[in-house]
């Protein structure tokens, strides 16, 4: 994933920031990889992949491109990319918002959990479709957290868990941590920066407590309540009350918005 130096697990455990990574692989991987297949990716394909994470994605790409294909893994912390060795499959440690990217080059440009935390993500998204050739398409996926409630308002949890991530989406975004509202913002951005056959899909499904979406859920919450914490901006009760709720297996609730956005840049 992109690091600002603000982001918010920048100081995690390699190990545990790994581990979380890997459980959003698990969890988001197969919904981008049934985009990036009704693109028709394919061989030969040069793809850039932003901000890769653990590089699953990356790696898939390179499965499907073949050995007449390119893919470009790009990360200002490309750390979890060690296990990347495939010939056609190039790690390079790139930040997108001031590096050096080639223009004109690629047929695909993606991210994921990436303009969220990026100041300005009109202009990372300028970067990335500059870096397509013509004819070439850009995958955003990107969540909205406002979907996120408790099923049942009957339960004992339900209060405490809606509160506190009301407060939280507002906080984050005021203290610059985040924009935890990003996807919602993916379709006009997309449909502002000149790309044609633009799309998108939005799914939310429903999460149970201890699951793995509540498995990825803990550590990251635990990381950013740990900052509003510190800051005094959200009491310790609130912050276990969302642990709490995502450790019962008896708690229902609807997860964030995942708002994928596809577009191809004009031949």
């Amino acid at each position: 994933m992109y690091e600002e130096p603000s982001y918010f697990s920048a100081a995690a455990d390699a190990h545990d920031e790994l581990d979380r990574l890997r459980l959003l692989e698990h969890e988001y991987d197969p919904s981008t990889i049934r985009h990036l297949t009704d693109l028709g990716v394919g061989e030969g394909w040069q793809c850039l992949e932003v901000g890769p994470g653990a590089g699953s994605i990356a790696r898939w790409l390179g499965e499907r491109v073949g050995a007449t294909g390119r893919v470009v893994a790009a990360d200002i912390d490309p750390r979890f990319l060690g296990d990347l060795d495939e010939p056609n499959i190039e790690i390079r440690r790139l930040d997108i918002v001031r590096g050096e990217l080639d223009t004109a080059t690629y047929d695909l440009a993606h991210c994921r959990f990436l303009l969220m935390h990026t100041p300005d993500p009109e202009a990372v998204l300028r970067r990335m479709i500059s870096a397509l050739r013509p004819g070439g398409w850009v995958l955003v996926e990107e969540p909205d957290h406002v979907s996120v409630e408790a099923v049942d308002d009957n339960h004992p949890l339900a209060e405490k868990f809606n509160t506190a991530f009301r407060n939280r989406i507002r906080l984050v975004d005021e203290a610059g941590i985040m924009n935890l509202r990003m996807g919602r913002s993916l379709p006009s951005l997309m449909a502002n920066v000149g790309l044609v056959e633009v799309g998108n899909e939005g799914v939310a499904r429903i999460a149970r407590g201890g699951d793995t979406t509540s498995l990825v859920q803990i550590p990251t919450w635990a990381a950013i309540d740990n900052r509003l914490l510190r800051d005094r901006l959200m009491s310790k009760a609130e912050s276990a009350g969302t642990r709490q709720a995502l450790e019962d297996p008896t708690f229902l609730y609807r997860e964030q918005l995942m708002q994928a956005v596809w577009g191809r840049r004009p031949a």
